[in-house]
């Protein structure tokens, strides 16, 4: 059984295409609702790593209950990955006092990329390492908490569209590999070089994003 605090948020499945179920928490939750494998796996794990897995877990796992799976263990690839079950794909966040998961069935879509950032958590002095030319350009055209908060989302965009390419390609990227684009509660990812992922799904990618209560909240499907 789910913990209480572990509530649906539709206003994250909205930001993927239709047939994504999401679910969220802003408590902690207890490591008391892990199964005995995923307790095995974090022998060596620090509290604040147990109660992030925990409340990812939950939420994954009341998500996916949601498309007719059985409660049973998610664990971990070699690269920390979460196995989905046969059948269904998802993405999992967590930051500070928030964590949320995503999951869809294959059968309607092939990944998911799902992150989540405290608003204004990408200050000026790390611009440089996280924006290309363009995108930095038009952070420094704006006024001080507009380019703040567009930073954020920026950089969530990039960590939604890493997330989700990478289950379909294993391809690591860096931040200056893409340049993401913002429109309105949408953005979209263009490629500054050659990507694996565009040899499945040709690019530019699209996405949405969300600011709700602190938290900037991005995610990206792809079909």
């Amino acid at each position: 059984m789910s913990p209480q605090s572990i509530v649906a948020a539709p206003q994250v499945a909205a930001l993927f295409a239709h047939g994504v179920i999401a679910y969220q928490t802003r408590e902690a939750i207890s490591a008391d609702t892990l199964l005995p494998q995923e307790r095995e796996t974090l022998q060596r794990a620090v509290p604040k790593r147990i109660h992030e897995f925990a409340a990812g877990r939950a939420c994954a796992r009341t998500a996916l209950s949601k498309l007719g799976y059985p409660a049973a263990p998610l664990l971990m690839c070699a690269n920390r990955t979460p196995i989905w079950p046969t059948g269904a794909t998802g993405s999992i966040t967590h930051t500070e006092d928030y964590c949320a998961a995503v999951v869809a069935s294959t059968h309607q879509l092939r990944a998911l990329g799902l992150d989540a950032e405290p608003a204004g958590r990408v200050k000026p002095e790390l611009w440089h390492r996280i924006c290309t030319p363009e995108e930095l350009a038009i952070l420094q055209g704006q006024d001080a908490a507009a380019a703040m908060a567009a930073a954020t989302v920026l950089f969530s965009a990039k960590e939604a569209f890493y997330k989700c390419q990478y289950m379909l390609t294993g391809e690591w990227l860096g931040f200056m590999d893409i340049r993401v684009s913002l429109h309105a509660d949408r953005f979209t990812v263009q490629p500054m070089r050659s990507l694996q992922i565009a040899t499945q799904i040709a690019g530019p990618w699209e996405g949405g994003y969300l600011q709700e209560a602190g938290f900037v909240i991005t995610g990206l499907c792809i079909v």
